[in-house]
């Protein structure tokens, strides 16, 4: 099974490259997959009916039965739509790093994954979506020699969830309600989040993935209030799920390295834990969002569960990194805007946080994120875009640069992206640069991928990320994680 692994990568690897030489051809990829969001009717439902008049001996055409029956069985046929995809990814890792006993270099992915959804019209102005993925990673069996920890194995060799999940429709005319797990994406930014809080992300492979498909869906009742060109929701959040972190002790999490306690870390790690379900821990938001003519603008509040872990005590020199890690509930007060100015579109962002919780410091924090940032989309084939943004966090103390926060006043990032397509919009190839610091000496990583439409209903992706090490040690940490990474996929 190894060597046919190492086979499918060198293809893939080849194919790739010999995508990547047609640069001679202008027309291009936009890069990113549409799905669609209706429900799929298709013409020939009733292929095989009414061509061959002894398949329906006994009905005529001016026979009301008949009519009824095939009138049924369309409706019937066009009420479910199934859709979804099956994936291979593998990559390997081109730099000699080991953590905890395992050494990550060379193959560290071999997985199968498969997504389906299915939609169904209740009514006329009623729907229901179900949806779903599941993986298996066989690189643990394949790699038995290692002593992989059972919490790595849990995480990433096998996933079933139940994903966006959902019953939605119109109250009255201007009243939608959606309730279910759901994603919900706040703010204009492509890449740095400051407004989009309400969906936590899957963090168990930093840097691999853009936010866009690292979004959980999460229970909530959301209604939708349309008001001219204002849309204003509502939400309800019943279900309190928290990002999920890379393992401790497993490649993205060495908390070993990250960490420096002089009398050793716990074994296993301190646990990560969800907040349970009560009335106290319910969060709640509300939105209202302006379509005008060449601009929109947003405004958003919110009363949720914070994006990061804090101590549930806070560490010190007698009891260091021994308490579980929790989340608590923050308040957010925020906008954001988009301005289309011919080839350009000017986007910025602010979101006030009240309520901030940190490990060397036993008062809560205010912190003030904000976001300014532009597309250029002048130059034929091409997008170029550009985002800062700066985390200031109100009567900050020294000691919080320190362990366990290793966080400073003004927390600065920077994201660049650059994406030029080809082939008759077949191939898409990106550059994204992520990076923190006001110099850049915190660290970050850059990626760059090529997408290709072999044929329709099959696509490939080939790329390459390498992290970037700096001050911070968390990204300091993964620094030797780089990675040649291929997938395959087949959607219906």
């Amino acid at each position: 099974m190894l060597k046919t692994l190492v086979l499918s990568f060198g293809f893939l690897t080849m194919v790739g490259s010999t995508l990547l030489n047609a640069s001679e051809i202008e027309d291009d990829l936009s890069g990113f997959e549409e799905s669609s969001e209706g429900f799929t009717q298709t013409d020939d439902d009733l292929s095989g009916f009414g061509e061959d008049e002894g398949d329906l001996s006994g009905f005529s055409e001016d026979d009301e039965s008949f009519g009824e029956v095939t009138e049924n069985i369309s409706a019937e046929a066009s009420n479910f739509s199934l859709s979804g995809n099956v994936a291979f990814k593998t990559s390997v890792g081109y730099r000699k790093h080991e953590v905890d006993g395992v050494e990550y270099s060379g193959f560290n992915q071999a997985q199968v994954s498969t997504y389906l959804q299915l939609d169904a019209r209740l009514s006329d102005n009623w729907k229901l979506r179900i949806s779903g993925d599941a993986f298996y990673d066989a690189i643990y069996k394949l790699r038995s020699g290692d002593d992989f920890r059972e919490e790595i194995l849990e995480d990433y060799q096998t996933q079933l969830r139940l994903d966006d999940t959902y019953i939605q429709g119109s109250i009255t005319d201007e009243l939608d309600l959606k309730a279910g797990r759901q994603i919900v994406v706040w703010g204009k930014s492509d890449t740095i989040r400051i407004t989009d809080i309400i969906n936590p992300l899957d963090n168990r492979l930093p840097g691999m993935t853009d936010i866009e498909d690292l979004r959980l869906s999460v229970g909530m009742a959301k209604f939708d209030y349309y008001l001219d060109q204002w849309n204003i929701s509502a939400m309800i959040i019943a279900e309190n799920r928290i990002m999920m972190e890379a393992t401790p002790r497993s490649e993205y999490f060495p908390v070993d390295t990250i960490f420096n306690v002089p009398t050793g870390l716990p074994d296993p790690f301190p646990e990560l834990v969800t907040p349970s379900t009560s009335w106290d821990n319910m969060q709640y938001a509300l939105a209202a969002n302006g379509v005008f003519e060449g601009w929109d603008l947003s405004f958003y509040a919110a009363d949720v569960l914070d994006q990061k872990w804090h101590f549930r005590q806070n560490p010190s020199v007698t009891a260091p990194l021994l308490s579980d890690r929790i989340v608590s509930k923050i308040k957010m007060l925020g906008s954001a805007v988009n301005i289309s100015e011919g080839s350009w579109l000017l986007k910025a962002e602010a979101a006030y946080l009240d309520g901030v919780k940190y490990n060397n410091t036993q008062e809560d924090k205010s912190r003030l994120d904000a976001l300014i940032g532009c597309d250029y989309m002048g130059i034929r084939d091409t997008t170029f875009s550009l985002e800062l943004a700066n985390r200031h966090i109100f009567a900050y103390e020294t000691q919080m640069q320190y362990q366990a926060d290793f966080i400073d006043e003004n927390e600065m990032q920077t994201a660049i992206r650059l994406t030029r397509s080809f082939s008759n919009d077949t191939l898409n190839v990106t550059a994204l640069l992520s990076i923190f610091g006001s110099h850049w000496e915190n660290g970050g990583f850059s990626r760059v991928w090529a997408e290709y439409e072999i044929m329709d209903a099959l696509s490939a992706n080939i790329g390459v990320v390498d992290y970037i090490g700096g001050d911070k040690p968390f990204i300091e940490g993964i620094k030797n994680n780089d990675k040649v990474f291929a997938d395959i996929t087949y959607s219906f």
